[in-house]
């Protein structure tokens, strides 16, 4: 893996959490661009303003994160959201969010 960035490793390890089954969060500021990181998390249609998250199409049907149930051909569900709180906003937030869910 000489000619892997840190974007494409990224994008690989949620794709294997996803495909196991586990539920990714991403929020924070300007994650789905991902200026400084190159992430590309999710794009955006110029002309129609659809926005696509590749993450959430590794197969052709997804399972609810409640779903604890493995089934062959899914894969858990991805978010990405942008937040206009500061980082330690953000941290503080996910950190309830996760002890609620």
């Amino acid at each position: 893996g000489e000619s892997i960035d840190w974007a494409t490793a990224e994008s690989l390890a949620f794709g294997s959490l996803l495909l196991d089954g586990t539920h990714v969060r991403l929020t924070g500021q300007d994650v789905e661009r991902g200026t400084f990181a190159q992430r590309h998390g999710l794009v955006l249609d110029q002309t129609t303003g659809a926005e696509h998250i590749f993450l959430q199409h590794l197969v052709s049907e997804v399972r609810s994160a409640a779903d604890g149930c493995k089934r062959p051909g899914q894969q858990a569900s991805f978010t990405i959201r942008n937040s206009v709180l500061s980082e330690l906003a953000v941290l503080a937030f996910e950190y309830g969010y996760s002890l609620h869910s």
